[in-house]
This record gives structure tokens, C-alpha cells and sequence, in this order.
């Protein structure tokens, strides 16, 4: 399985792999990157091809749902900067799509 990329809340990349969130640690000499986990000290190191080895166990289970709240939570962020619209609308709007 290949390795995905979100923006975080504060702009930063995250590693998404397995449905584990980690959050970049250190770029390497040799191009690969350093992740620590974003809910426990397991860490992963991702190549350019997108390959991924993770070092430690989790202390927790994975859950697909904390990718789809950042994906959200940047879009929310993207329409409010973008958009002239009330941020009240905004929210209804993202509301209703992820009820319908």
C-alpha cells in the first residue's frame, strides 16, 4: 500500500499509511523522511517511491476517520480564506454534505 499526504490544521504535511497519522520528524541526507505518530511514539520512514517501513508498534488502532477530518477541517479553512461567503454558511454547507 502507498503512502497519502494531507495538510494538517496548522499547514504542516502528514504522513497518512495504514490509517495512521504521523507528522514529519526529519528530512534525511539520502531523501527519505522521519515520522513520529500522531497519537503514539511509533515511528515510520517513507522513500520517494512512497514506500513506507514502519519501526514500532502502535499503542492504539488505526481509524481511516482522523485523514477524512483533516481533509475536511482543510477544506473548511480553504472555503473561509477564499470565499466571501459567511463562515456560518460554510459550515452548514460542510455539515449537510457529510450527512447527505
Amino acid at each position: 500500500m502507498s503512502a497519502t499526504f494531507v495538510e494538517s490544521t496548522d499547514g504542516k504535511r502528514q504522513l497518512c499509511y495504514l490509517s495512521y497519522g504521523y507528522s514529519l520528524k526529519r528530512k534525511n541526507k539520502k531523501g527519505s523522511e522521519y515520522w513520529i505518530c500522531v497519537k503514539s511514539q511509533a515511528t515510520a520512514t517513507s522513500c520517494s517511491d512512497l514506500s513506507v517501513t514502519v519501526r514500532d508498534k502502535h499503542t492504539h488502532v488505526p481509524d481511516e476517520t482522523d485523514k477524512q477530518i483533516l481533509e475536511i477541517q482543510q477544506n473548511l479553512k480553504r472555503k473561509g480564506i477564499d470565499e466571501s461567503v459567511p463562515i456560518d454558511h460554510i459550515i452548514e454547507e460542510a455539515f449537510h454534505a457529510i450527512n447527505n
